[in-house]
């Protein structure tokens, strides 16, 4: 097989009995159902909004030699055959999980270590020496990210697991500010950030990854009296030292909304990293996770 454009070639495994191919599976190649790489693709929304990602897709009629399973590089997407037929659901999944490596290549490359540093940070997993390029397949960061690519922008047949590859790992949409930092390396802007308070008192930021402010809400339940919103909010780094109060004392509203500019309490500016925020009132404590970029 010969690539248009630049020359790439790739040799592939015609005949299903080579000693490569250890499943045989039903004796037979069953290349993808055009019809689902598209209905996969249409499916992906990634907040919202429009950005410009253009993907070259190849359904191929025999596996490549090495590797063997369908794969991205940069912009192209490899298709390879399976050894039974492939659902829908199968198909989804893989094609989503394939275009969230494109979307990385883009958006997220390798020597972007900023970035990376957030991602990884956010994901708990920076500095964790079981995630490298060379461990095992779920255990590689670019494999993550993939992963929690197709869970949080694929439709609902690519999530038909109800699972990502990794289950030592939270799932992507119980990762505070994961989904906004995914969409962010876009350059796509959430229109509004909302959230429900389940207890007597609830936080939120938006944005989130931000850079150079972002506003932390915070919200009382229906039933805490108005004179008893009386609230304590300070802000720690990822090591839990304290960083500054951002406000302390009486709530008139259901609501308090206050702006942080990544500033000390001598208002020195902060180094980027994850930094957390902790309301504490008589009715109730909450706590939230931000991103600065810088």
């Amino acid at each position: 097989m010969r690539l248009p454009g630049e020359l790439l070639r790739y040799r592939l495994v015609e005949d299903i009995d080579d000693e490569v191919i250890v499943n045989k599976g039903d004796g037979t190649y069953h290349p993808i159902e055009t019809a689902h790489v598209l209905e996969a693709l249409e499916a992906i929304a990634v907040g919202g909004g429009v950005f410009d990602h253009a993907i070259e897709v190849y359904i191929l009629p025999y596996p490549r030699y090495y590797p063997l399973t369908s794969s991205a590089s940069g912009n192209r997407i490899f298709l390879s055959p399976g050894v039974f037929e492939v659902t829908r659901d199968v198909a989804a999944h893989t094609v989503t999980h394939e275009f969230g490596h494109t979307y990385q290549s883009r958006f997220m490359p390798d020597e972007d270590l900023e970035a990376w540093h957030g991602y990884l940070t956010l994901r708990g997993i920076y500095q964790d020496p079981r995630y490298t390029s060379t461990a095992e397949h779920m255990f590689r960061p670019k494999e993550v990210f993939a992963e929690d690519f197709r869970y949080l922008f694929g439709g609902d047949a690519s999530r038909y697991s109800g699972t990502i590859e990794n289950p030592e790992l939270l799932l992507p949409t119980l990762v505070p500010g994961l989904e906004s930092f995914m969409i962010a390396l876009a350059g796509i802007a959430e229109e509004t950030e909302t959230f429900h308070v389940a207890g007597p008192i609830a936080v939120s930021n938006y944005p989130n990854p931000f850079n150079p402010a972002t506003v932390i809400t915070l919200a009382f339940g229906s039933d805490v009296p108005p004179g008893e919103r009386r609230v304590e909010i300070k802000l720690y780094n990822i090591e839990g030292r304290f960083v500054r109060t951002l406000y302390s004392g009486a709530v008139r509203d259901d609501r308090l909304s206050l702006t942080w500019n990544g500033t000390d309490q001598s208002g020195a500016p902060v180094a980027s990293g994850v930094y957390f925020y902790r309301a504490v009132s008589n009715v109730g404590t909450a706590t939230g996770k931000m991103l600065l970029m810088r």
